[in-house]
């Protein structure tokens, strides 16, 4: 199992950093490899939100689908898998800090089928792309 932790801070109000992370038809815009996702109903997001997105990972082309199982407004937010070579869970949370917010990233991964052997590298993989994802973020987000 992966298990990764990431902490960005952002010089932006919270609510909006909240509403543009937690809106999936912005994945592709700020998320390393995300070619498109959607989510249904196309409304904003909550609890029960079902996703669906596609992504380049490790040279393949993988489709996935996932819900919303946690979302306070503002503060926290959380996503499960439901299909798909990876399965995980992932927990965000958003405060206030300084001049801007603090968003605290917990995910925890299972690999299945030809990822399973590459789990290693896949952990190594992710690490860099949450690193360069909050990069992004900070990009789109500040200016």
């Amino acid at each position: 199992m992966i298990k990764l932790d990431f902490s960005e801070e952002i010089k932006a109000p919270v609510e909006r950093v909240f509403a543009y992370v937690t809106d999936f038809r912005t994945a592709a815009e700020w998320q390393d490899g995300v070619i498109e996702s959607s989510q249904t109903p196309d409304a904003p997001t909550q609890v029960g939100t079902k996703v669906k997105t596609t992504r380049m990972l490790l040279g393949q082309r993988l489709e996935a689908t996932g819900e919303v199982t946690e979302f306070v407004p503002n503060q926290k937010f959380a996503f499960k898998s439901t299909s798909g070579p990876v399965q995980f869970n992932l927990v965000q949370t958003f405060a206030p800090s300084g001049a801007g917010t603090k968003v605290d990233i917990h995910m925890e991964m299972e690999a299945g089928g030809f990822l399973k052997v590459a789990e290693g590298m896949l952990a190594g993989n992710l690490k860099q792309q949450m690193q360069d994802q909050g990069k992004k973020l900070k990009e789109i987000l500040e200016s």
